[in-house]
């Protein structure tokens, strides 16, 4: 489904705001507040930003760096990896941060500080950029990560972007 649209532009504009609106405003509990704004923000960024120019823009600077870091490596060994396999293990390293940041603390008696892990909280009434940055990378970039990772995040993608897309017409009257 990836590049499927569920959603009008409108539709994911309205999302996006509501998602927005979510974190600005502190509703609800810190733990439920992130998570939500988190789930609403992820796919609607997926749906209105993946392949246009900032997502490419995104990826070339992302590139360009690793593609620096390799040549300040000369000759060595892990010089000689291919960036879009690094960018691709990134990614996914931080679906896994996200994947433990949406945990319910309760299953931190099982899994440990991995469900522990949280989107860094915010004064109320402020923007958490760090959950949007990681919302915004996720969605964007979601398609270059490869493996069990990738096809996961993208499975949880495609069901998020189906379970919000009533959401707009319920709310706001919008397709």
């Amino acid at each position: 489904m990836g590049s499927e649209h569920l959603l009008s532009p409108a539709g994911v504009a309205s999302m996006l705001i509501l998602a927005f609106v979510i974190d600005y405003l502190s509703i609800g509990p810190d733990n439920w507040r992130d998570k939500v704004a988190f789930l609403i923000a992820l796919p609607m960024l997926r749906m209105g930003f993946d392949g246009g120019p900032l997502d490419t823009w995104t990826v070339g600077a992302l590139s360009g760096a690793i593609d620096a870091l390799k040549a300040a490596g000369g000759g060595s060994y892990i010089a000689g990896a291919a960036t879009h396999f690094v960018v691709s293990a990134l990614v996914a390293c931080l679906a896994i941060y996200a994947a433990g940041a949406l945990m319910p603390d309760k299953l931190s008696t099982r899994l440990g500080a991995f469900a522990r892990l949280s989107f860094p909280t915010t004064p109320q009434r402020r923007v958490n950029w760090k959950l949007w940055a990681i919302a915004a990378l996720l969605g964007m970039m979601a398609d270059l990560t490869a493996g069990a990772i990738g096809g996961i995040l993208d499975h949880v993608l495609d069901w998020l972007s189906v379970g919000v897309s009533w959401l707009p017409g319920f709310l706001f009257g919008i397709s």
